[in-house]
């Protein structure tokens, strides 16, 4: 179960969609049908559990990377897209994993990188901010739980089981860890080779 949910909205009764995933597709719909309310949430069906699984923990690091950005002082252009970009990683791991690309296109992709990266209620992204003003992980960790820090991690052990080079992955892990600066990683992202922007994935 995934999808663009904070936990407070849900209780405020905000109008909410969630996608929940099985192998066997009649037991997605089951759960379909204990969750959606018709009022306030409203639950899609998915047979690819490892999709949206993969959408659901990877978004993380991705925030902690969307927090990096606005913590650098970077506005809107540059959040958009590196979001944007991040999204082409994150199918192209999807695809590499075994999972369906379009459901990274969906609530468990998109609809949740979308919700982590862009709001400043997500732990991830104040995260990423307080990172790029000089806190520690250690400290920051003592008072929430930043899921991104450990899916960087994860992210780059399929990236690298599966052979993906995930630029972007890969420079929010290293400034995680204080591998990079801000510096070389904006010069490392931005002086990559120009090519065509969509290319055939499957």
């Amino acid at each position: 179960l995934s999808g663009p949910s904070f936990a407070e909205e849900i209780m405020k009764g905000n109008p909410t969609t969630l996608v929940v995933a099985s192998d066997e597709l009649f037991q997605a719909v089951r759960i379909q049908k204990m969750l959606s309310n018709f009022k306030t949430v409203r639950v899609f069906t998915s047979d690819d559990p490892v999709g949206v699984q993969l959408g659901g923990a990877l978004k993380n690091p991705l925030a902690v990377g969307a927090g990096m950005v606005s913590g650098m002082g970077f506005g809107t252009n540059t959040l958009s897209a590196m979001v944007t970009r991040a999204s082409h990683e994150l199918r192209q791991l999807c695809i590499a994993m075994g999972g369906n690309p379009r459901t990274i296109d969906g609530l468990a992709g998109m609809g949740d990188l979308m919700l982590t990266c862009f709001s400043s209620q997500s732990r991830n992204q104040r995260c990423g901010q307080r990172l790029m003003k000089g806190e520690r992980v250690e400290d920051i960790q003592k008072n929430c739980t930043v899921e991104g820090i450990a899916t960087a991690d994860v992210a780059i052990v399929y990236a690298d089981m599966c052979g993906l080079e995930l630029p972007i992955f890969r420079c929010v892990h290293s400034l995680i860890h204080k591998k990079i600066t801000p510096e070389e990683a904006v010069l490392d992202l931005m002086g990559r080779r120009s090519g065509k922007e969509t290319k055939v994935l499957l």
